[in-house]
């Protein structure tokens, strides 16, 4: 559990400022990686896609003027289709829970993969490394990922149920028990309004804090290849509090990017959407197809800059792991066999 000693400040800062456009620029020139898992994805969307095409061709059939419905779904339409539409809406829950499965445990095989890229050297075939990663962490990160997953209950339920509501609610504001849902006894809307705000932000700050902490706990289980990922992840949460700035710096940085690309392809799309209303034609429908893709693409090397990232900090500040030497306590010559000391081969050898 240990970890490297610290560099010096000056030199930390420097090169804290290189890992995100190092880890970026090295994950965009792994192509055939980052597209294969768009494809994933995008076949993993593609499902629910085709239950609401099939559906709105059935009710679209013979029933509406030609382009009437192009740009939105008037309310003639969702009263007339109300019932079937919300037969969909079931289907499609159900459906999107499963894929919600598959996308969480491909997000694992997409890890490990990533992180065999980076961790060695591929000699020009990224994409057999890719996969060979994948397959060789991917029941130690479904064990992570069950880890995960209980850290954000854990963390849901510290933000949003008893302890907010006794320690907060309670002891500093005095809200009896019933009213913890309702909070008619505080004194302004404004109060309940920072209350809830708080609440959401800090439950946001805990999820990312969980997600940084799974990145570098797959880094140093593949980094020193340990099966344990409880241990692994006890030891990065102490890598974490030790070294906050380096480790939680790049990831920062690479959220700022794609934070940027998000808010930016939203509001070209909000006036994609607009033109449509007063124009309608597929140019506009393709616009926004490709603006979905763009984004979906960036998020993925994005994800791939991330790990690379881990990988770089993982390096500077954790410790490799002491391995035992199998030859230490044996005899004979270079280049030649081996013979434990005190065992019957080597009493037979002599």
């Amino acid at each position: 559990m240990a970890d490297a000693p610290a560099a010096p400040p000056a030199a930390v800062r420097a090169r804290g400022r290189s890992v995100p456009l190092d880890a970026l620029r090295t994950t965009l020139g792994r192509p055939p990686v980052w597209l294969v898992i768009w494809s994933i994805q995008l076949l993993l969307a593609l499902a629910p896609a085709l239950v609401h095409q099939h559906w709105f061709q059935d009710a679209t059939a013979h029933r509406y003027p030609r382009g009437r419905l192009f740009a939105n779904l008037d309310a003639e339409f969702r009263f007339d289709q109300r019932q079937e539409s919300a037969l969909v809406d079931a289907a499609t829950g159900q459906i999107g829970a499963v894929i919600v499965l598959l996308a969480m445990l491909a997000g694992g095989f997409f890890a490990g993969g990533w992180l065999q890229v980076f961790l060695e050297r591929t000699g020009g075939h990224s994409l057999r490394r890719f996969f060979l990663g994948g397959s060789r962490y991917f029941w130690r990160f479904v064990r992570l990922l069950v880890l995960s997953v209980l850290s954000l209950a854990l963390a849901s339920w510290v933000v949003y149920g008893l302890p907010w509501n006794q320690l907060v609610l309670g002891w500093l504001h005095g809200v009896p028990a019933g009213d913890w849902d309702k909070l008619e006894t505080l004194g302004s809307e404004a109060t309940v309004l920072f209350l809830r705000g708080t609440q959401h932000v800090l439950f946001a700050l805990a999820f990312g804090l969980v997600m940084v902490w799974g990145d570098y706990t797959r880094t140093r289980i593949a980094l020193h290849d340990t099966s344990s990922a409880l241990w692994a992840g006890l030891c990065t949460w102490f890598t974490l509090l030790r070294h906050p700035v380096r480790t939680l710096g790049p990831g920062l940085s690479l959220f700022a990017l794609e934070a940027a690309l998000v808010l930016g392809a939203g509001w070209f799309s909000r006036a994609v959407e607009g033109d449509l209303f007063a124009h309608p034609d597929m140019l506009n429908v393709a616009i926004l197809l490709a603006v979905g893709q763009l984004v979906l693409l960036w998020q993925v090397v994005l994800r791939g800059a991330r790990y690379h990232a881990a990988v770089q900090v993982s390096r500077e500040v954790v410790r490799p792991i002491a391995r035992p030497d199998p030859w230490k306590s044996s005899v004979g010559g270079p280049g030649g066999p081996r013979y434990p000391l005190g065992g019957d081969e080597y009493g037979e050898s002599l």
